[in-house]
């Protein structure tokens, strides 16, 4: 896979480049303190952000929707928290993109735009039949005929005696 060295040398070794010579320009402390900022800025984003997407996961399930959308800006929420606790000012940026929220939306359309063509879904349609009650008054249902069957159920259930 061609992105691995990327992911795991270029990127490193880039963040280490660019933080000696913000080292070098502004001194040692300072960029500690910008390193130590930004995963502190980062970390309580991350916890908002993703606190506030859980309860909108939490409130879709509980009205019986899929929560797809809030389920995609879960995981690119936890990749941006990832992100902004590693040291480095390019990861930092990435992670400061992802956690903003008009930010993430758009990351996200571009996401889906790149895999729309490379993933195939599959869905099952199950059908139900709701129950129907059909009168003979004005309903506008005469004529009609419905179709069924019934089991008594008191005829197949034990005898229970109440005498108490």
């Amino acid at each position: 896979m061609p992105w691995l060295p990327v992911l795991f040398i270029v990127i490193p070794f880039t963040e280490l480049m660019i933080l000696l010579e913000v080292g070098a320009a502004l001194g040692v402390w300072p960029t500690l303190g910008i390193i130590i900022l930004t995963a502190m800025i980062g970390y309580h984003l991350f916890r908002y952000q993703g606190l506030k997407t859980w309860r909108q996961v939490e409130s879709q399930l509980a009205q019986g929707e899929m929560p797809t959308q809030s389920v995609l800006e879960g995981v690119v929420i936890l990749l941006a928290g990832a992100l902004m606790i590693t040291p480095g000012l390019i990861t930092d940026t990435i992670g400061l993109i992802c956690l903003l929220p008009f930010s993430r939306k758009w990351v996200l359309a571009i996401v889906k735009k790149r895999f729309k063509s490379k993933v195939s879904v599959h869905s099952a349609h199950y059908n139900y039949h709701r129950e129907e009650h059909y009168s003979s008054s004005s309903s506008g249902n005469e004529g009609r005929t419905v179709d069924g069957e019934f089991t008594d159920l008191d005829q197949d259930a034990p005898k229970i005696d109440k005498k108490n």
